[in-house]
């Protein structure tokens, strides 16, 4: 770590580029994640460890393996869901307040793990708040009749969510030319 800190001093000072040590931190994933450790260093200044940080929209947090949380995004989710169905009562159609869910709702409660690996717990998670919205839209409350009404409605797991969301983005891929495609892939080894 320290070499690879050594490495990005180098280039601030090759490229004339100016990082901010306020917002530097460092946060540990691995079985030794908690342990005390000697302070890291980068531009002179001691970098903090944190617990917790917020990337692109997701909360990652310091743990033994990498996690997300995921509150944030169920508390958006529940937050323009509610506004969709109060204002969707008024047209008396369950059909059109799904297809808002659809719309506008699910990219708030899917957001960045087409990016990420999504754990099972937080899989199991989000589908739990898909079957509460179901359960609010269609007055249902049996286990087997929101699950007939998801599949029904097109409401696959998350899981399956996520693999269509990841498969429609590489689909939008392949239309992009070689060199595109090249610059994308070194981008991604280097992260």
């Amino acid at each position: 770590m320290r070499h690879m800190l050594r490495v990005w001093e180098q280039f601030t000072i090759d490229s004339d580029v100016k990082f901010n040590s306020n917002k530097s931190v460092a946060l540990r994933i691995g079985c030794r994640y908690n342990a005390s450790c000697e302070p890291l260093q980068f531009a002179g200044e001691k970098l903090k460890f944190i617990v917790s940080l917020k990337y692109l929209g997701l909360c990652i947090k310091a743990s033994t393996y990498f996690k997300c949380l995921i509150d944030h995004l169920k508390l958006r989710f529940y937050r323009v869901f509610n506004c969709i169905l109060s204002r969707s009562k008024g047209a008396n159609s369950e059909l059109t307040t799904v297809e808002l869910l659809k719309s506008y709702c699910l990219p708030f409660l899917l957001y960045g793990f087409d990016a990420v690996n999504m754990s099972d717990a937080n899989a199991r998670s989000l589908d739990r708040c898909l079957d509460r919205v179901v359960y609010r839209i269609f007055g249902v409350c049996d286990k087997d009749n929101v699950a007939f009404l998801r599949t029904s409605l097109g409401l696959l797991s998350v899981s399956k969510l996520v693999k269509k969301r990841r498969a429609k983005f590489l689909d939008g891929l392949i239309g992009t030319d070689f060199a595109t495609l090249m610059h994308i892939y070194c981008i991604n080894c280097l992260n």
